[in-house]
């Protein structure tokens, strides 16, 4: 038996493609756009305290957890959007397939945002993995900072920003899809 039962073009169809690359490119739109205005750690107002625009950079992983690790990081999130993608591929037929297409323009979006410093305000971006002088940056960047009831660890929920809402947004699709998708397995439907 192979290991893929069907063709990636099969899979991973040109819209699908289409609407990823499209998707990445408005999160690192919204990414550089908010580059240019904020300072880094400044909070302004935009729906009194429960929503605020503050930029920050998340060098570490989901929701800002073991911050300074910017290498490990973009090793995981490389590896993780390589097994997402097979996993797919295998899995055709498991989960809606726009489900799995916002999880990976977040993906990829987080993903590539790793691979350049950022020189706020106003400043822009460049390639590279580090700072090579005060007031850069690295990490991804981070933006929409909501104040949500007190619950886990946080006194306000961790900034996030476009791609971390397609991550959010796909796997609520995939979970409801994928259920519904195993319940129909074992009715024999």
């Amino acid at each position: 038996m192979k290991y893929f039962d069907k063709k990636f073009s099969e899979v991973i169809k040109l819209p699908y493609i289409v609407f990823i690359f499209s998707g990445v490119f408005v999160d690192l739109l919204t990414k550089y756009w908010v580059i240019q205005i904020y300072s880094p750690h400044e909070s302004q107002s935009v729906i009194g305290d429960f929503f605020r625009m503050t930029l920050t950079f998340n060098t570490g992983f989901v929701f800002g957890f073991f911050q300074n690790n910017p290498g490990i990081s973009l090793i995981s999130t490389g590896i993780a959007i390589v097994f997402l993608i097979l996993y797919r591929w295998q899995n055709f037929s498991l989960g809606n397939p726009w489900g799995w297409n916002l999880v990976m323009v977040g993906a990829f979006g987080n993903f590539i945002d790793k691979f350049f410093v950022k020189i706020p305000p106003g400043g822009g971006v460049r390639f590279g993995l580090r700072p090579s002088m005060p007031g850069e940056f690295i990490g991804v960047v981070d933006f929409l900072d909501f104040d949500w009831p007190d619950i886990l660890l946080f006194s306000r929920w961790p900034a996030f920003n476009v791609a971390d809402s397609c991550v959010s947004v796909g796997l609520v699709i995939l979970i409801i899809t994928m259920n519904a998708d195993e319940k129909k397995a074992k009715s024999g439907n």
